[in-house]
């Protein structure tokens, strides 16, 4: 292959541009990890190698330990893209490992056709391991197109080792390298094959940044629970569904702040939303609208189990031992509940929140029913 040939510059220069794209996009702080911009930088550094040689055996040393060092680091934003598990110390020691074969195969047997076997073989290796990790993590669509391009170029590294390995009698010499049928192969399948990987990546990156962006403007972000724009996005665009609303009052929280400081006054609001959403159950939406109030939305709920449910939170908040918290008096709930049948959840969340503050009037602690207090027959209905 004439190292004029323009498709020995395709690899360098596409990489490049991908790696200069995720610099960029980490600097607006739309990608978290620096690993995608650096693996990439890495592969085209290699590719240029091998357009721009300089010396056969340097040459050699230098590519391996560049596509490993890229190895290492696609596999390192791979499990950082899927919150998985990153087996730091087994890929130190394999890269060590790696390490010293490279060396004696470089230096000890000058061996073009071991040195490039070996570093496809550990190239594999390491991606495949992020491969394993992010299989059954991909939900969304261009998880899933990621994880296909990986596969992807798991498989042509692989089958690309094996074949010019133990089926061709290609040169042994480094300096032979440039023109090489192998060179020409690793050009044309990256060029074909294996360039869905990096533009998989980007998709991904955005679209993983796209879903933390809403995910920021639809939480509360000291309880992670939905906000009031959140809560209306969970029930639909016409908020119509058939259940039960729950609105949720801290009582006297004013004075907690007042004597103990908003530290503590946050650390209680943290806690009764723990609270709350474990008690609500699976399929309920539960948010903060804003200072101690709290809504949960319980879809399909009759009205005594919706009162159960109800009390069920009022109870977890009162026996909870809040003196970790320096506090020296329980802290307590009043909550307000409305059963909607096919209304508007939202026009119910007005109702029970004005009906709450005069109800509490009559006495905090306690579960009430469209404005009117329910502990007394809560027993009866909850057993209908």
């Amino acid at each position: 292959m004439g190292s004029s040939s323009i498709i020995v510059y395709i690899p360098p220069v596409l990489f490049g541009l991908v790696a200069l794209t995720f610099l960029v996009l980490r600097q607006q702080r739309i990608v978290t990890n620096w690993q995608w911009g650096a693996g990439f930088a890495q592969t085209a550094l290699g590719f240029s190698l091998s357009t721009f040689p300089i010396e056969p055996t340097f040459d050699a040393f230098t590519s391996g330990m560049i596509f490993i060092g890229a190895a290492y680091c696609y596999s390192s934003a791979v499990f950082d893209h899927f919150q998985a598990r990153s087996y730091d110390r087994e890929r130190h020691w394999f890269v060590g490992a790696y390490t010293l074969l490279l060396v004696y195969f470089v230096f000890g047997l000058q061996s073009l056709r071991y040195q490039l076997f070996l570093t496809d073989i550990a190239f594999a290796c390491l991606i495949g391991m992020a491969l394993v990790s992010a299989f059954s993590k991909a939900r969304r669509n261009a998880d899933k197109w990621l994880v296909a391009s990986i596969a992807l170029v798991v498989v042509d590294t692989v089958a690309r080792a094996g074949y010019f390995f133990f089926h061709t009698d290609g040169s042994d010499s480094f300096s032979d390298f440039v023109d090489s049928a192998y060179n020409l192969a690793v050009h044309v399948t990256t060029i074909t094959i294996c360039m869905t990987f990096p533009f998989s990546a980007l998709v991904a990156s955005g679209v993983a940044a796209l879903e933390r962006h809403r995910e920021a403007a639809e939480r509360d972000p000291l309880t992670s629970l939905f906000n009031r724009r959140g809560f209306e996005a969970a029930l639909g665009g016409d908020g119509a569904s058939d259940g039960a609303v729950l609105v949720c009052d801290i009582d006297h929280f004013k004075q907690i702040n007042d004597t103990l400081g908003h530290a503590v006054g946050d650390a209680v609001i943290a806690a009764v939303a723990d609270m709350l959403r474990q008690v609500s159950g699976d399929d309920a939406v539960t948010a903060r609208f804003g200072g101690e109030e709290f809504v949960v939305f319980l879809p399909r709920r009759q009205l005594p189990e919706a009162l159960a449910s109800g009390e069920r939170m009022r109870q977890t908040v009162c026996e909870k031992d809040w003196r970790f918290f320096g506090l020296t008096r329980t802290v307590t709930v009043s909550i307000d509940l409305v059963r909607e049948g096919e209304s508007d959840p939202h026009a119910a969340i007005a109702r029970a929140d004005r009906a709450l503050y005069a109800a509490k009037a009559a006495g905090r602690n306690r579960v009430f029913q469209a404005g009117h207090e329910a502990d007394a027959n809560l027993s009866e209905l909850a057993s209908a």
